[in-house]
């Protein structure tokens, strides 16, 4: 199957660049080999809400049962670390948790600065945590930090616990 070459497309007679697949102005296919199908959507599955007072030191926040499913038991996991942007060079530092709060060096640029979570939030791109079913690291985005998430290894629930 040969890529679009360029030229007029065959349906409105508008000049089109090479490489497209549909044209710009009619949508119409420029490969006839190519043929449009449908895509089903899944069903939307909102996920139950923890409710701020069940939150607690403990390992497990049980979450309110609908009547279409059972009570769903949602293990809370604390980050194994962050990813940093270096502040001498904007690289993507991998610091454990352990030197969260200390002096570092990146790795790129030797630049050395003392890590403050609490004023330099922002340059935190995401946690990892190991997840407690499976044990595959997953790598969380920030703002999926203190919500409920779900392990895309073996679809275990959990609740990440980040607090800088």
């Amino acid at each position: 199957m040969a890529a679009w070459p360029g030229g007029d497309c065959p349906d409105c007679g508008d000049f089109m660049p090479s490489n497209l697949i549909t044209c710009q102005t009619c949508r119409a296919m420029l490969n006839s080999a190519l043929k449009i199908s449908v895509v089903d959507v899944p069903t939307f599955v909102p996920l139950p809400e923890i409710d701020p007072n069940e939150l607690s030191e403990s390992d497990t926040v049980i979450l309110s049962a609908t009547p279409q499913k059972a009570r769903l038991q949602v293990l809370l996991v604390e980050p194994r670390g962050i990813y940093y942007q270096c502040r001498g060079c904007d690289n993507e530092l991998k610091i454990p948790k352990q030197f969260m709060n200390s002096k570092v060096q990146c790795k790129h640029c030797s630049h050395g600065f003392q890590m403050d979570l609490k004023r330099d939030i922002s340059r935190v791109s995401s946690t990892y945590v190991d997840c407690p079913y499976c044990q595959q690291r997953i790598r969380a985005p920030r703002k999926m930090a203190n919500s409920n998430v779900q392990c895309k290894h073996c679809q275990g629930a959990m609740h990440i616990k980040f607090q800088p």
